[in-house]
């Protein structure tokens, strides 16, 4: 082989060595690519809406189910509170006697019985209740809160003229077990109250 025809071969021989090495180098650099667009679309997906409800759901089921959540603040069939008044004027009221008020504007949690003037707690918990009675002119009307068959707050009132009707109220909190019983109830002596201003009302914090 002349001298010529070396040179010749030497070069391709070097040419395609290149070729080779390159290709190796964009398949190696491919290969590096490839695993750090697999790596970030495992660690960094972009989330869809889809997706942020499904995790938040799954999240805030946890959080129900170890009580770090309370349930009544998400589902509004928990609700509980009710807001009731006197139908007509109570006269000669005696002592222990219920205050049965009939007309109902709220009862969510259907805690309350028109009939019997009782509210039943449908679960347990603190409750705030608040009464307010209207004394007939010169009479009186002592009422408490009533939590089955305990007082537990009180209220005095007493039209002391002719000229006078006096609302008095009360608010007071307690802490009710489920099917705990409360009402409104004549402490002392005889009640007359005046029905347009004399209510009774109660939720669960």
């Amino acid at each position: 082989m002349s001298a010529h025809k070396e040179s010749i071969l030497y070069k391709t021989l070097i040419c395609l060595n290149k070729i080779q090495s390159s290709r190796m180098l964009i398949t190696f650099v491919a290969f590096l690519l490839a695993m750090d667009w697999g790596l970030c679309e495992k660690v960094s997906p972009k989330p869809g809406l889809k997706l942020f409800r499904e995790d938040y759901k799954s999240v805030e089921e946890t959080c129900l189910a170890v009580g770090f959540v309370r349930n009544n603040c998400r589902n509004e069939t928990h609700k509980v509170a009710f807001d009731v008044r006197l139908k007509n004027h109570k006269r000669n009221l005696a002592t222990k006697a219920k205050v049965i008020f009939e007309t109902v504007d709220l009862n969510e949690g259907l805690g309350y019985d028109a009939s019997s003037g009782v509210f039943t707690a449908p679960s347990g918990g603190l409750y705030v209740f608040d009464w307010t009675v209207m004394a007939w002119q010169k009479q009186f009307a002592r009422t408490s809160l009533v939590v089955n068959d305990q007082e537990k707050s009180w209220n005095f009132c007493f039209g002391s003229s002719t000229d006078l009707w006096l609302p008095c109220s009360k608010m007071t909190i307690v802490r009710l077990k489920q099917g705990d019983k409360a009402w409104i109830g004549v402490n002392a002596a005889q009640a007359h109250m005046h029905e347009k201003h004399t209510s009774f009302s109660g939720y669960k914090l």
